[in-house]
């Protein structure tokens, strides 16, 4: 499933689907050299930490 990388750190990167579904995947997972703002092809039938627009309470 092709997604947009949203936003990433040194470790980890959250990824926009268009159906509206946003994953946080380790940057190990994404093809080398990967920015903010490219698209990237995953396969999302494995990945676990699935965020689905709701607010994360972390506390």
């Amino acid at each position: 499933m092709f997604g947009k990388i949203i936003d990433m750190n040194n470790t980890d990167a959250f990824i926009n689907f268009s159906d509206g579904t946003t994953i946080d995947v380790s940057i190990g997972r994404l093809p080398r050299n990967s920015k903010t703002g490219d698209t990237v092809d995953l396969n999302v039938g494995n990945l676990t930490n699935m965020l689905n627009n709701k607010m994360l309470d972390l506390f």
